[in-house]
């Protein structure tokens, strides 16, 4: 009886005692959503302040701002976070100027999943089952369970959509340098559903938008050199955004024409420059406050996406978006029929890294000046001697047909370039760097090229040799031209070795010309081996100078030997062979993407403007600006420009080295060949204009050698440039009078001022 009651009496304490412990640990997990050894604070309410300082991890809800709460600051910047929607604000603690990534309010306008869509920092374009149209999912309309976490520096957020079954995290981390960084792991995304699954993920695709003409400032794009759309209201002129694949189009992915909820249809409006910079940004003038997003990771699956308004909304915004998974036709026979199926996950983190400026820093130069700064620090970009040169490349070989073979047109020999460089010395020419062009044998289509055997119509190897030894020892840079990407069916056997697109069919890129009317891509692990075997070939006979094209800008999804590859695997291939060469050769690459910046010596066919887009208000040089004095850069060929005064100045302007493509020949013998595009190209013709460019814009680069692009303003037509050495040039577009004043000041409408 007496154990009884004791029993009794240890029941009467410990109930109680489990049942306040119960509300603790109830309370706890309510507060922080999911067991963590970090402090967790529900965002939405606001009672729960708490006292602890923001970097030891934990949410100051006593300050606040427009809904949201502090999560982290530094010297510089605050960053505020409302949770239920992911919604964050930058504040520059200086100024008091902020940029936010929604829209609070609805002006009713919009649909509801446009709504949606601008008061959420995280979006998503659904795949359900095979359908072509994706679904958009946000915050709200998807129910998501939204679990923060703060972190030193920021927060960690776990979103789970438990109606479709799949989810991920977000990390975000304020950075002391005044950067923020968002990122999504691959590994923590998971999908469940067989039906519904990830398409595209947008992260803070509003960040620093702005209504109508409320906010005076622009969008910078990377298209081109760069482009600018300003904020001013658009009066509903434009019904499209700017929308451009990083790095390009994928070829190995027919899209069963994918759409998404509001810009599906109208993704693609002419060809455009390549985008070579994983870049976009915005900048907000009055209240000089600006970021540049240079995405970190993921790039090869990006979009960069510009909406002015009028586009669907009154909101001007500019972001990435990320593809995780589309649609393409697979065949079910050889007669034409196919099936709409679904690609596998592409498997990338996506990472993003805002870099904010501020007051004279608050525009395109300073946020290009930014990005120089973090490629040098990251070692994306490496410093090279950058000595002005005149680009003078030769053609030397192709064929057109001949009965049942190829005949040989040959265009420029060995014989000839030394005869040219004579010439060009003797005017005072010396500085130059050529592509030589058509050099191997066969010609320039006779594609891959594994080994250094120079065709013997322009004089054979030993004299090529020879030729590249003199051209080394006057200083001149020669550089043997190859593309490492394209295979010739009509001259290689191309069973073996090419790529087949994720459908299963072999790729084939058409040329549109006589002689050979198409060409296949080589697999990155094929051209890596033919690229190593061509240096190799080359170092035994002293050649150490290699231009290369079309595995510098050209990544795709393709299938071999019955597993698929993607971007990525591509983007990481190609990076090995380059690496693995660079060391052996000095590499000119054209229109280089950023991924292979770190082995390039120098940027050929570099872009001097944009794409000229009805949308995009001002073509800037925000490559130049970043490249100038860090890595010499080559144009487009001058032989090519409608307005070559216009160009010259560009020239001045970017600090970009002016290019012609010669011949010794006329243009008019490469009617028959696959060459007939290059419709004017006789030395002698351009003989009298590359002397004149060398000697004005020797001059001009003699000011500014070695200097960085420090500034750059566009006041209507006249540009002022400002680089790191003192020296500032303006250059007058709207006169094309040529003058020369008596000190050399003066020239071809742009002036030099400032210390040297």
């Amino acid at each position: 009886m007496n154990k009884l009651k004791e029993h009794k009496k240890i029941l009467f304490i410990a109930v109680p005692a489990l049942v306040v412990l119960l509300i603790i640990i109830i309370a706890a997990v309510s507060l922080g959503g999911e067991e963590t050894m970090e402090p967790t604070v529900d965002l939405r309410n606001a009672s729960q302040s708490t006292d602890a300082a923001v970097s030891a991890g934990k949410v100051d809800t006593a300050k606040e701002l427009n809904g949201h709460f502090l999560i982290a600051e530094n010297a510089g910047y605050e960053l505020y976070l409302k949770k239920e929607v992911m919604s964050v604000i930058v504040r520059d603690k200086e100024t008091g100027a902020t940029m936010e990534s929604t829209v609070a309010e609805d002006d009713g306008k919009s649909n509801p999943s446009w709504a949606g869509f601008m008061k959420c920092g995280i979006n998503l374009d659904v795949q359900v089952g095979n359908t072509t149209q994706q679904k958009k999912v946000d915050l709200i309309s998807g129910k998501a369970e939204v679990n923060v976490t703060a972190i030193d520096g920021g927060f960690t957020a776990k979103l789970d959509y438990p109606q479709y079954e799949f989810g991920f995290e977000l990390t975000v981390l304020l950075y002391d340098d005044g950067s923020i960084e968002a990122s999504i792991p691959e590994s923590s995304i998971y999908e469940n559903s067989e039906t519904n699954r990830i398409g595209n993920i947008y992260v803070f695709p509003m960040l620093g938008r702005t209504r109508l003409g409320e906010t005076e400032g622009y969008m910078i794009v990377p298209d081109g050199n760069g482009a600018l759309i300003n904020l001013n209201d658009k009066e509903g002129r434009f019904s499209a955004p700017y929308s451009q694949r990083v790095f390009g189009s994928d070829v190995g992915i027919t899209e069963s024409f994918v759409l998404s909820l509001f810009w599906g249809k109208y993704e693609t409006i002419n060809e455009s420059e390549y985008i070579l910079a994983p870049v976009y940004g915005m900048v907000h003038s009055d209240s000089s406050m600006a970021y540049l997003a240079v995405i970190t990771s993921g790039a090869e699956g990006a979009t960069i996406m510009a909406y002015p308004n009028g586009v669907f909304t009154d909101y001007n915004w500019v972001s990435a978006r990320f593809l995780k998974r589309t649609l393409y036709n697979e065949p079910t026979s050889n007669s034409g029929g196919s099936v709409v199926k679904v690609t596998d996950r592409f498997q990338y983190d996506i990472s993003v890294r805002y870099f904010f400026t501020k007051n004279e820093e608050a525009n395109y130069a300073g946020l290009a000046n930014r990005y120089r700064d973090y490629l040098l620090k990251t070692g994306t970009l490496v410093k090279k001697a950058d000595d002005f040169r005149l680009r003078a490349d030769f053609l030397g070989t192709d064929r057109e047909s001949w009965m049942f073979t190829t005949k040989a047109v040959t265009m420029t020999t060995t014989d000839d370039i030394r005869k040219i460089y004579g010439e060009l010395r003797d005017e005072g020419v010396t500085d130059l760097l050529t592509l030589y062009k058509g050099w191997q044998d066969g010609g320039i289509c006779n594609l891959p090229v594994d080994s250094y055997d120079a065709d013997k119509h322009i004089g054979g190897t030993r004299d090529l040799t020879r030729l590249m030894e003199e051209a080394r020892d006057a200083g001149i840079q020669f550089y043997l031209y190859v593309d490492a990407l394209r295979a010739n069916p009509d001259t290689t056997n191309t069973t073996f070795n090419v790529i087949k697109k994720i459908d299963t069919r072999l790729y084939t890129e058409n040329t549109y010309k006589e002689v050979y009317e198409s060409m296949r891509f080589l697999t990155p692990t094929r051209s890596g081996l033919l690229l190593g075997k061509l240096v190799d070939s080359m170092a035994k006979k002293g050649a150490d100078h290699l231009a290369l094209t079309g595995i510098t800008n050209t990544m795709f999804s393709y299938r071999y030997s019955g597993t698929s590859y993607d971007r990525i695997d591509t983007a990481q291939m190609q990076a090995t062979a380059l690496e693995e060469i660079a060391p052996k050769v000095s590499l000119a690459l054209e229109e280089p993407i950023e991924t292979y910046w770190k082995y390039m010596d120098s940027v050929i066919d570099m872009p001097v403007k944009d794409s000229d887009y009805i949308f995009t208000d001002e073509s800037i040089p925000f490559l130049s600006i970043v490249f100038k004095g860090i890595v010499p850069m080559y144009s487009d060929y001058v032989n090519f420009e409608a307005n070559k005064h216009e160009f010259f100045l560009k020239l001045v302007e970017t600090g970009i080295y002016p290019s012609f493509y010669l011949t010794m020949e006329d243009a008019t013998a490469l009617y028959y060949t696959n060459s007939n595009d290059l419709y004017s190209s006789q030395y002698n013709v351009y003989k009298d204009t590359m002397i004149e460019y060398y000697k004005v814009l020797k001059e001009f680069n003699s000011h500014v050698a070695g200097a960085t692009i420090d500034s750059h303003r566009i006041e209507g037509k006249l540009v002022t440039v400002g680089y790191s050495n003192g020296v500032t040039v303006t250059v007058d577009y709207s006169s094309y009078a040529f003058t020369v004043a008596k000190n050399g000041s003066v020239v071809m409408s742009y002036k030099v001022g400032g210390a040297e």
